[in-house]
């Protein structure tokens, strides 16, 4: 995995401003009026979606969502599967006489047949994720430590770690100050009478706190301001050339140097220097982070915890799909974790169980604005993954069945009782006699036993390859004539692992990522929630026909405290699901 060059403390140019961090923030209401579920056409709602523009309250208010956020970890899952907090000391530490649980752990088994994970699997996986986030990247640039602080040693978590590193050159503000012996960012200065800015003042003092004679060449700007035209004109002049530059500058708290000028009234002018002053750890901003590193933290975030437990993080091998009656919506689902069987043989032909919970990480940061619709949107795309994987995990006990295989044009005859085949197609010759008539023709022309020269020879030889291709072609196409593909991964033994015997609800997990924070989900679905989507039906006044959904707090991944809380949630998540 590459990973950047250290980039020491030297100041440099300062990235573009940091992203603000927002998240999705949207509550569900129910319709006014219950007898709109009655007449509510759900395909048709859903049909209309053209872009994420198209999203409104509406279509959560049509699946009738209930959400509850910054809900406790003890509210999730049952208390008894997360890690007690005598898990974070060493287990060392503790007598084996009496601890009862340490003599047992070694005898319980998973739902897979795996030993259950106890505390020593857990406090190794706690203790990296504490680590310092300097000692880290000193680890992963191999540069050395700091005398003062003990070693650093990562051995399950070294590719988060090094996805992390990359992360936080977009999102990691934790440095972002300027140095001290930097000249200042930006000079506001108060106008004059006349329409052009006297900067020599402020040239004369910029030129004193220059160290060296490299950083002689600066540019210099000068805002003229014309009185009939509102938007100021910057002229940039550097080494004796002037150039026009557009203003787009951003206001900050030190200044006029992050606004845009057309924010700003026309007395006030500006003055930036170019010389370098950032030393903080981004290169970037996080709006620029592109999708592919937060999906590879989350994954590298999950694998080290689901391989204790015999569980495999996995991208879906079939188009995801939510089914809304004759209706097939399009579903973002980064990942899926599955369960490995007990039995070795079938686990070598890469068969699986599950689904068990999934994974979807999202590239948005503009929460909050345009009116709520990327809230909205966020929220139906979690709300989709969650159905998916609960249609899934009901497809337990039962076969996969082509769409429409019982329709009359696919089990009666067709043609009118024939055998089946194309009218006409059956005196066309094959692509065998083509060549062969070619042959032939060529032969009449030529002569039998007269041989043809080198070149007409190999053009005789590619019109007969054309020739055969183009035949061929004219018979793929019946091949190419398919029924839909079925969203049955054949691979894949669906089963609910995990469903509490004793509610009807299948409570469905989900690990969701935004920015650089993971939050876990909770979706409760009903078997008959399921069967109205599929075939609707009036849900109306039915104990079933909602959508209980509880969400964790967001958890900071470049905060180690918030790491080790996000490790103890899914720990106790999957063992939850795996219990036997």
């Amino acid at each position: 995995m590459p990973v950047s060059l250290p980039l020491g403390d030297k100041p440099r140019q300062a990235p573009p401003p940091a992203t603000t961090l927002r998240f999705p923030y949207h509550q569900p209401v129910e319709l006014s009026n219950h007898a709109d579920y009655r007449t509510l056409d759900l395909p048709k709602l859903f049909m209309t979606i053209r872009n994420p523009n198209d999203l409104t309250p509406l279509h959560t208010s049509a699946l009738n969502i209930r959400m509850n956020r910054d809900t406790p970890l003890e509210r999730l899952i049952p208390g008894i599967y997360l890690p007690p907090e005598t898990w974070e000391s060493d287990p060392a530490a503790f007598d084996d006489v009496n601890d009862f649980s340490r003599l047992t752990e070694n005898a319980r088994k998973l739902s897979n047949g795996t030993r259950v994970p106890g505390h020593q699997a857990y406090y190794v996986r706690m203790k990296e994720l504490l680590c310092d986030n300097e000692d880290i990247y000193r680890v992963i640039e191999r540069r050395p430590l700091d005398t003062r602080r003990s070693s650093v040693r990562i051995a399950h978590f070294r590719r988060f770690f090094q996805e992390l590193h990359i992360v936080g050159e977009y999102w990691d503000t934790s440095l972002d100050a300027p140095s001290s012996h930097s000249t200042p960012d930006s000079l506001v200065v108060e106008s004059m009478n006349n329409d052009t800015m006297n900067i020599d003042e402020v040239q004369s003092e910029l030129q004193s706190t220059q160290s060296n004679e490299q950083s002689k060449t600066r540019t210099l700007r000068t805002v003229h301001i014309n009185k009939s035209d509102p938007l100021p004109i910057i002229t940039t002049s550097t080494a004796g050339n002037s150039s026009l530059l557009s203003p787009n500058y951003k206001r900050s708290s030190n200044g006029f140097s992050t606004a845009s000028l057309r924010d700003s009234p026309p007395n006030v002018k500006s003055f930036t220097s170019t010389k370098d002053t950032y030393t903080g750890r981004r290169t970037s901003t996080g709006s620029a982070m592109p999708a592919l590193h937060r999906h590879n933290l989350l994954k590298e975030f999950l694998e080290p915890i689901l391989w204790a437990f015999g569980c495999r993080y996995d991208k879906p091998r079939t188009q995801p799909y939510l089914l809304l009656r004759n209706l097939k919506i399009p579903v973002d689902l980064s990942s899926v974790v599955y369960c490995t069987p007990e039995e070795r043989p079938t686990t070598i032909t890469g068969t699986l169980r599950g689904p068990l919970l999934g994974a979807q990480g999202r590239s948005e940061t503009a929460f909050g604005e345009g009116g709520g619709q990327a809230d909205v949107a966020d929220l139906l795309r979690e709300v989709g993954a969650m159905l998916l994987l609960a249609q899934q995990r009901a497809r337990e006990g039962k076969e996969d069945v082509a769409p429409n295989a019982d329709r009359w044009y696919v089990t009666k005859p067709r043609w009118g009782g024939g055998s089946g085949e194309a009218i006409g197609e059956a005196l066309a010759p094959s692509p065998v006699e083509e060549v062969a008539n070619a042959e032939h023709r060529y032969d009449d022309m030529t002569g039998r036993n007269e041989e043809p020269p080198m070149k007409k020879r190999s053009f005789e030889r590619r019109l007969r390859g054309e020739r055969a291709r183009e035949a061929k072609k004219k018979e793929d196409w019946k091949k190419s004539v398919l029924p839909p593909a079925s969203g049955w991964d054949k691979r894949v033994t669906y089963s609910r692992i995990g469903k509490d015997v004793a509610s009807e609800f299948d409570d469905i997990y989900l690990v969701s990522s935004v920015n650089h924070h993971i939050s876990l989900v909770r979706l409760r679905v009903h078997p008959q929630y399921l069967d109205y989507l599929a075939n609707g039906g009036d849900p109306t006044g039915q104990p079933w026909f909602t959508l209980p959904m509880d969400r964790s707090r967001w958890f900071d991944l470049l905060v180690p405290e918030d790491r080790k809380a996000a490790l103890r949630g899914v720990w106790g998540v999957v063992g939850w699901l795996m219990r036997a």
